[in-house]
């Protein structure tokens, strides 16, 4: 052990360096996604970021710090991607990006690190439209792309939703453009980012806020940019958050040539933020001509009916003279009518009433002959009808005293006076035979003077036929009757 070899640590570091020197002599080209990039990158002398990849459940599994240094960025031209001045490519978060880089090792810290020396945008922009175009596929998939166009724009649309930066250049030309056209337009700002990580969701909350507003219309809009800011507006859910929006949307992202997935979303797309306030505008103006076109051709009907009613009024007071006239000939021949008729109607209304008198008479006269002619020949039937009812009366009365004769003697009442009786039972029935009897009845015999009650206490006996002996005597019990 005491011949080892033991490294300081600024020996081992120093080894570490002059090993990736070997291993990586010429700078090499690296991909990653950028992560970590200031916002204000653009006006730091040195840039530093990180370069991540993805593991196999999606999280950042590598990652290695990464640097734009002030003389490389000089040197190199690097400055262009930071700031936007290059018109296709910008360096932000998120972005898969290829970087030609220097392997470094800083032997003070013992970090290793990469310093930027080159960047590739076609690789980042390939890698954007990929992206692009699946998800383009997958709205036209779900139908997504002209959902909003089928929102109706309102013919005013003069309660605008504005989304953008608030004080950016886009808000103030489409503000100036509201205001210059004279109308009375009310703008609700949502001032959010519309570049970086932040721009999907925070737009997204926009649109919901937005929708629960008393609005006609929504505009999204940005001044222009690299394809890679623009980016930003072809992420799925953003592009579905506009194509569900319940309100009609109105997109200016960028310059005349960019379209992003947000505008083939949208109801329609504008250019510029001065063409989306020209558009709204130009609605509202074209309702204002056709209410002018309608006042105007009301105007006109009215002067019209106006004029056709002092047309009439004229032929009427030319006419009044002659109406006048008229009416004077006509009250006068109407008068003279009367008077001929007055003259006319009284003898013949004379002589009708003279025919109608003699009618009179005629008819009482005659009413009067028929009535005497009646009353006479009334009294006369009269007369024969009192006879014919004495005659007729008087023919049965021998036959009917005869048949009260007969009534008389046959009366039950003069039996009973010659010693007759009549025997009846509880009920008042006759009993006519013996055998009509029961032992124990009741039995009720009738005298001329009067009634008495009995009953049968002996037992019946019966009553011999003809032929036997003994001859027809009656039975010995009736004798005990009483």
């Amino acid at each position: 052990m005491t011949d080892r070899r033991a490294l300081t640590v600024r020996q081992l570091n120093e080894a570490i360096q002059a090993a990736l020197k070997g291993a990586f002599p010429e700078p090499v080209w690296v991909k990653g996604e950028v992560q970590r990039l200031p916002r204000d990158a653009a006006r730091r002398n040195h840039v530093y970021f990180e370069l991540h990849e993805a593991g196999d459940n999606g999280a950042a599994g590598f990652q290695i710090p990464t640097a734009i240094l002030q003389w490389d960025r000089n040197r190199f031209g690097l400055g262009r991607f930071l700031d936007g001045t290059d018109p296709a490519f910008q360096l932000q978060n998120e972005l898969e990006v290829c970087l030609l880089c220097r392997v470094d090792f800083y032997p003070p810290f013992g970090k290793t690190s990469l310093k930027v020396v080159g960047i590739d945008p076609e690789f980042s922009l390939g890698q954007l439209e990929a992206q692009r175009r699946r998800v383009l596929a997958w709205l036209e998939q779900e139908g997504l792309l002209r959902l909003n166009a089928t929102r109706p724009l309102p013919d005013l649309p003069l309660r605008v939703g504005l989304i953008t930066s608030r004080g950016s250049a886009a808000e103030q030309d489409f503000r100036t453009g509201l205001q210059a056209s004279g109308y009375d337009f009310g703008v609700m700002l949502v001032d959010c980012r519309v570049q970086g990580e932040q721009t999907a969701p925070q737009i997204i909350a926009a649109l919901e806020h937005l929708a629960g507003q008393d609005l006609d219309v929504v505009v999204i809009t940005r001044g222009g940019g690299s394809r890679a800011d623009l980016s930003w507006f072809d992420q799925a859910p953003l592009c579905e958050a506009v194509a569900r929006c319940p309100l009609p949307v109105v997109t200016a992202i960028g310059h005349e040539i960019d379209t992003s997935l947000v505008d083939l979303c949208a109801h329609t797309r504008c250019k510029t933020p001065t063409a989306a306030a020209e558009l709204l505008t130009e609605r509202v103006r074209e309702q204002d001509r056709r209410l002018e076109e309608a006042a105007r051709r009301l105007q006109d009907l009215a002067a019209r009916r106006l004029r056709e009613a002092e047309q009439r009024l004229e032929v009427i007071r030319r006419l009044a003279p002659a109406i006048e006239a008229w009416r004077d000939r006509s009250r006068h021949r109407l008068h003279a009518m009367s008077t001929g008729l007055a003259l006319h109607i009284g003898p013949l209304v004379d002589r009708h009433e003279r025919r109608l008198q003699d009618a009179a008479s005629r008819i009482a006269a005659r009413a009067e002959r028929r009535v005497g002619a009646a009353r006479d020949k009334a009294g006369y039937l009269a007369g024969r009808v009192a006879r014919e009812a004495v005659r007729a009366a008087a023919a049965p009365r021998p036959r009917l005293d005869l048949l009260a004769e007969k009534v008389r003697l046959l009366d039950p009442a003069r039996l009973l006076e010659r010693g007759f009786t009549l025997t009846l039972d509880a009920r008042g029935r006759v009993l006519r035979r013996v055998a009509d009897v029961t032992p124990g009845q009741t039995l009720r015999t009738r005298f001329a003077d009067g009634e008495v009650t009995s009953v049968e206490t002996r037992p019946r006996r019966s009553r011999k036929r003809k032929g036997d002996a003994g001859g027809g005597e009656e039975d010995p019990g009736q004798q005990a009757l009483f």
